[in-house]
């Protein structure tokens, strides 16, 4: 579950976000706080700061690093960040989100990387690297929006041919907040996703 109080951590702690982190991890829930890299433009110390300021407030469970830039030239960015989270929170979780497939050497930092971050249709025609199987699925994440109940099974089937071990689809959209509330299939998602491969 990801925590995003305002775009970060906000500017203190807020008790109703502790009530329900506190109430999410009890259910086995992993929790993390989500901090936006800016696909590397935000000073390492920024994102270092949010991150204490997440295991002090909310005593998440790991950062999940927005806007990554996933390209070899950023890679000692993200591994300092991803070497921060781990040495700040213990056992800290690092996901990371480049929205689509980064450098493989991302992988080495990162407990899961969202390699895929768009609409269903872009989605069907999407590039799949080699490298991939190289990887267990647990480390890919793939979140599609746009997408009609009617090729839910489709998308689900898809997503488990490209590896991935984290799925999210939506029929919400851009430019609207494709993550601004449940998809109206959230039941069927949720039987779908869950079914034995």
């Amino acid at each position: 579950m990801l925590l995003n109080v305002d775009s970060g951590p906000g500017t203190g702690p807020l008790s109703h976000f502790q009530t329900l982190v506190t109430q999410a991890q009890d259910a086995g829930i992993t929790v993390l706080g989500y901090s936006s890299t800016n696909y590397g433009q935000s000073s390492i110390s920024s994102v270092e700061t949010q991150i204490q300021e997440y295991k002090s407030w909310y005593g998440v469970n790991g950062i999940f690093l927005d806007t990554t830039q996933g390209t070899p030239g950023e890679f000692s960015y993200y591994q300092t960040l991803a070497n921060f989270v781990r040495s700040t929170i213990p056992n800290g979780v690092v996901w990371l989100n480049p929205g689509d497939y980064p450098a493989p050497e991302f992988m080495s930092i990162a407990n899961v990387v969202m390699v895929f971050e768009g609409s269903y249709s872009s989605y069907l025609s999407d590039q799949v690297p080699s490298w991939i199987s190289q990887y267990p699925p647990s480390q890919f994440a793939h979140v599609i929006y746009d997408m009609p109940s009617s090729d839910l099974a489709s998308a689900v089937s898809l997503s488990r041919t490209r590896r991935a071990g984290h799925l999210f689809v939506t029929d919400l959209n851009v430019p609207g907040n494709p993550y601004g509330a449940l998809p109206s299939y959230w039941s069927q998602e949720v039987s779908a996703i869950s079914a034995p491969c």
